[in-house]
């Protein structure tokens, strides 16, 4: 009897594990970081066009990964050279598909504002996951060059009647945004 009571009292534990799991928030594996987070935790930032893209397997291969280079238009943080090479873990090879999540994708040809951190074995790694690519594009109507998915974290503005409103911009001139993250290595 003593037995079968431990083993109820073992079982209802798992149980209620289990549904208390089930009903709670699953959370990205990313943290939300902001422009200034980002500018602060890279090594390199720069906007500029991809070149090229390729995957291989890493030296033990138990990882695929997908190289990319830009051609860097200009540094804003840092130098890695004429072309930049940053490694995004995940790719193809043969067919062999290795998916990581929350890992940003480029387009050979499209122009990029990047925040990269160059890890200890020396791979240039994107800087936030997703968030340290964002894509810059030339408006249609104004013919200025735009940079897009610029909603890093939650910005701050003060209305008029003094109350703070929060806003995720989608979209910030080339110019602004190179002038807001210039500034932010001036703190």
């Amino acid at each position: 009897m003593k037995d079968l009571k431990k083993t109820f009292r073992l079982t209802y534990y798992v149980v209620f594990c289990f549904f208390c799991f089930l009903i709670t928030d699953i959370n990205a594996q990313v943290k939300d970081m902001s422009a200034q987070d980002l500018t602060t935790a890279s090594t390199a930032v720069f906007y500029g066009k991809c070149s090229k893209k390729s995957c291989e397997w890493d030296e033990t291969h138990r990882i695929i990964y997908t190289y990319v280079t830009v051609v860097p238009e200009e540094y804003l943080k840092g130098n890695l050279g004429s072309s930049a090479v940053i490694a995004i873990p995940g790719g193809q090879v043969g067919d062999i598909v290795y998916e990581v999540s929350d890992m940003p994708v480029f387009t050979e040809g499209e122009e990029i504002m990047a925040f990269v951190r160059t890890n200890p074995a020396g791979k240039n790694l994107v800087t936030g996951g997703y968030q340290g690519k964002l894509k810059i594009d030339t408006d249609k109507k104004t013919g200025r060059k735009m940079v897009y998915g610029t909603g890093l974290g939650i910005e701050t503005d003060v209305t008029k009647q003094g109350t703070a409103k929060t806003r995720k911009p989608e979209k910030v001139k080339l110019d602004d945004f190179v002038a807001k993250v210039k500034g932010y290595m001036k703190n």
